[in-house]
């Protein structure tokens, strides 16, 4: 069992039960309290403290993702340059590099930095998970390496090129990079020039940096006709509303999210020839569903309900809502207004 599937829930352990629950919301943001209910156990408070930071990370990961919106290259762009000031701090190399091998290495880097937007293709079973930390993790840790590297091979360049290694940040600037990449080596032969392979040298070099970048731009484009297919997806694929539904209940509360899934439904939405969905509301922590049923004399029988119960507790959206303490209830009624029956489900009923 992973941490992420705790969640306010019974968690077995050696020699009795460790039971988290909420002081007040039913959410990951809020403070857990431990409690055991055995007298042959003391719940570990390292496993308690580990729970909550776990919890706090997917909350930082999660407000991270929606809130940064279109700023995410301006913050990788940041980041780049946080990880090449590190670069020039530790800086103690006398290296050079000339012109065909720094724009090969430039390429590579750039294509590197590209690859690494594949783990945001991994958001929803990230979310659902509870991994989506991991996820932030890697693409910030790209691209700090990434300017770390383009800041060394820029000194070097800069050394080549100018004798010193200040000139390096054109690296980092947009049209006044291609000032660093073509200005001439000062010297012929150097004993400090890092030596490079044919492919990377001279006219091979150069023909390696252009395919590389070549490469870089297909990893863009199908990066993007992945991305519009997630979105198209994400209205029809239960998964993907899961990871939606996950992401609201931690930025918004359960309350809130059921509030905001009932709005969302248009009804009346036909369901058979005679069940009509009339109406959709949120009551606290739980979401009532009412259905018209036009034939009389119907009853609900333990077969129906067996079979509603394991329809809705196998719905991937409805788990999140489960996992988080929520509940979920069915009522029918006739047309003319007699009642039917009701069923409540919640996490108990499903079994997990």
């Amino acid at each position: 069992m992973r941490i992420s599937d705790l969640s306010c829930w019974s968690v077995p352990a050696s020699g009795g039960c460790l039971l988290l629950r909420p002081r007040r919301r039913l959410s990951a943001r809020h403070a857990f309290e431990c409690i055991c209910k055995s007298d042959r156990y003391v719940p570990s408070l390292a496993v308690a403290e580990a729970f909550r930071e776990h919890l706090m990370l997917e909350d930082l990961a999660v407000n991270f993702v929606v809130e940064t919106g279109e700023s995410f290259e301006l913050i990788g762009y940041a980041l780049i340059v946080a990880g090449a000031i590190i670069a020039a701090v530790a800086a103690r190399s006398n290296a050079e590099i000339a012109r065909a091998p720094y724009f090969a290495y430039s390429a590579v880097i750039a294509f590197a930095v590209s690859a690494a937007q594949i783990v945001w293709l991994l958001t929803a079973p990230a979310v659902t998970g509870g991994y989506l930390s991991l996820i932030v993790a890697l693409w910030f840790s790209a691209h700090v390496v990434a300017g770390y590297f383009l800041c060394n091979i820029a000194m070097a360049r800069s050394r080549d090129a100018y004798g010193h290694a200040r000139m390096g940040f054109l690296a980092f600037i947009p049209i006044a990079n291609f000032w660093l990449l073509l200005t001439s080596s000062r010297n012929k032969v150097s004993a400090n020039r890092v030596p490079t392979i044919s492919l990377l040298s001279g006219g091979f070099g150069v023909l390696t940096g252009i395919v590389v970048l070549a490469v870089t731009g297909g990893v863009n484009v199908y990066l993007g006709a992945q991305a519009r297919l997630m979105e198209q997806a994400a209205d029809v694929d239960p998964i993907s509303q899961q990871a939606s539904i996950e992401q609201l209940i931690r930025t918004e509360g359960l309350e809130e999210t059921l509030r905001i899934m009932a709005a969302e439904v248009e009804t009346p939405v036909s369901i058979d020839d005679v069940t009509v969905l009339s109406r959709v509301e949120a009551r606290g922590f739980m979401l009532r569903r009412t259905y018209s049923v036009d034939l009389a004399g119907t009853k609900i029988t333990e077969e129906f309900r067996s079979m509603v119960r394991e329809t809705v507790c196998d719905w991937p959206p409805f788990q999140a809502l489960f996992r988080a303490g929520g509940a979920v209830q069915e009522i029918y009624v006739e047309t003319t207004g007699r009642d039917i029956g009701e069923l409540t489900i919640a996490r108990a009923e499903c079994g997990y």
